[in-house]
């Protein structure tokens, strides 16, 4: 059974209006400190070992490990390509926020280290903007692993930015991080998948309670701080020149975000189910 809902704390119905170029990288990281707050909520794990693939710097890793003190984490990336110099960035916050001891990092491939990984392993695999990275091949794999490494009972949860604009100011930012013409790195195949394909893709792999939540992202960003934004994003100058007066007037939104969360059914659960199934035929 799949459910929708849309959440939304006090603190970010309030939309943000951002215009200074050194408030930029602060007003996205509380971006990731409300996912953090619903990732934590969704995971319900006193205790236990939880994956998070696509890990970069560390914006939702470290957030998350604070609100699941009781929790220890194996963090994989590739730090490459576009993420390089990304694993300093990471081992320097996670000294910072005392949290070496909890988390542990790994630079590899998130195939080849999920392959190696025994299965039933993991209280839950994690992910935040990973999912716009792969392609819809990949997504099948992924959510197949998520699902052998996950234990019975675990959980995986995904968020990402939403594909469907609401207005005019997310559709340029889609448009700029999305298209080969505006971006220096184009995605494999979409700007994120759309939440419906998640959704069966986690099914089909096996995943029980699936859940999809969207939160407003709140976050406009406008003015002189856009060309820092979209910089930090890897976008052409190219862009700034072609919409520079809707940038600098109504400037950029960010998207919505979807998390999508699924569980492993337990043992008893799964005997029941093949149970039923097997008397169902006879």
């Amino acid at each position: 059974m799949s459910q929708t809902g849309n959440r939304e704390s006090e603190s970010s119905r309030l939309t943000k209006v951002i215009d200074d170029p050194l408030e930029v990288e602060q007003a996205y990281a509380r971006q990731y400190e409300n996912l953090s707050r619903e990732f934590s909520r969704v995971i319900q794990s006193k205790r236990g070992i939880l994956a998070e693939i696509g890990c970069g710097r560390g914006q939702l890793t470290i957030p998350v490990a604070r609100l699941l003190p009781h929790c220890r984490f194996r963090v994989v990336d590739t730090f490459a390509g576009a993420y390089t110099g990304t694993l300093r960035l990471l081992n320097k916050a996670l000294l910072q926020a005392r949290l070496k001891n909890r988390v542990k990092v790994y630079k590899a491939d998130y195939l080849a280290w999920l392959w190696d990984q025994y299965s039933d392993s993991y209280a839950g695999v994690v992910s935040s903007e990973f999912l716009p990275e792969i392609d819809s091949y990949e997504l099948s794999m992924f959510l197949s692993e998520c699902y052998r490494v996950v234990r019975p009972g675990g959980i995986t949860v995904h968020s990402f930015l939403s594909p469907i604009a609401r207005n005019h100011r997310q559709r340029l930012m889609i448009e700029a991080d999305s298209n080969p013409k505006w971006t220096k790195t184009p995605p494999k195949e979409w700007f994120s998948p759309k939440p419906a394909l998640v959704v069966s893709q986690l099914r089909r792999a096996g995943f029980r309670n699936i859940h999809t939540e969207k939160i407003k992202s709140n976050l406009i960003i406008k003015g002189d701080a856009v060309r820092s934004f979209l910089h930090s994003w890897d976008v052409r100058d190219a862009f700034w020149r072609r919409y520079r007066l809707r940038l600098v007037t109504g400037g950029l939104e960010v998207p919505d975000w979807v998390i999508v969360s699924g569980r492993r059914e337990t043992s008893y659960r799964s005997k029941s189910r093949l149970r039923e199934r097997k008397m169902g035929g006879r």
